[in-house]
């Protein structure tokens, strides 16, 4: 079986996100068009979307719960994951409600009331921030990461153009902090080692070292 980090729920989220969102826009849409065949057609679109959404919400919420009891997680990010849960079981009320809402009701079949788009604006506005919260618990509180990137392990011989903090850099920073712990006298005997040390540079193709004066 394919396995996916944690589990289903990153795969399910996005279907429900999309089709939900989708569903109250083209809700919107259709309204000045009402009388057309654009219109009629929104019309489907957006009824399709709805009870599709709200079905595939039905796995996304499973395998969110699946991932809520099973994610390596410390007291700091069980807070922020019971959090999302809770916005993400209430909007998933709101749109099971709609849901029925559409099925038992003649008049929405023909068309959306300014009632029922509110509503699931309303839903689809928590939608949006549950949406927002399940992403900072895998940007900001890392749950669900198998592992993360070690930036020492990776070059730029392939033309990346961004760059990370070297070790070189850090180096100069461990020895500009070291000669500012000196005292005067050792930064002039330091200073003077250097001074004295012979440097190579080259002269008629050959190598060769000689002593500052």
């Amino acid at each position: 079986m394919i396995e996916i980090i944690p589990n289903w729920h990153p795969l399910f989220v996005h279907f429900s996100v999309s089709l939900l969102g989708l569903s109250v826009l083209f809700f919107i849409l259709e309204k000045p068009i009402h009388e057309t065949i654009m219109g009629d057609n929104f019309l489907i679109f957006a009824r399709y979307s709805l009870i599709l959404g709200v079905a595939i919400t039905f796995f996304t919420v499973i395998a969110g719960w699946s991932a809520y009891n099973s994610v390596d997680h410390d007291n700091q990010s069980h807070l922020a994951m019971t959090d999302h849960r809770n916005w993400a079981l209430a909007t998933f009320g709101l749109f099971v409600l709609a849901a029925i809402w559409l099925s038992l009701s003649p008049r929405l079949k023909e068309g959306a009331s300014i009632i029922f788009i509110l509503y699931l604006s309303v839903a689809t506005a928590l939608l949006g921030v549950t949406g927002f919260k399940g992403a900072e618990l895998v940007y900001h509180y890392g749950l669900g990461v198998k592992s993360l990137p070690n930036k020492n392990a990776h070059d730029h011989t392939d033309g990346h153009a961004h760059k990370h903090d070297d070790v070189s850099h850090d180096t100069q920073v461990d020895d500009d902090m070291g000669m500012e712990s000196m005292s005067l006298d050792e930064v002039g005997e330091k200073e003077a080692t250097l001074k004295d040390s012979p440097v190579e540079h080259e002269e008629d193709g050959i190598t060769r070292q000689r002593l500052e004066p």
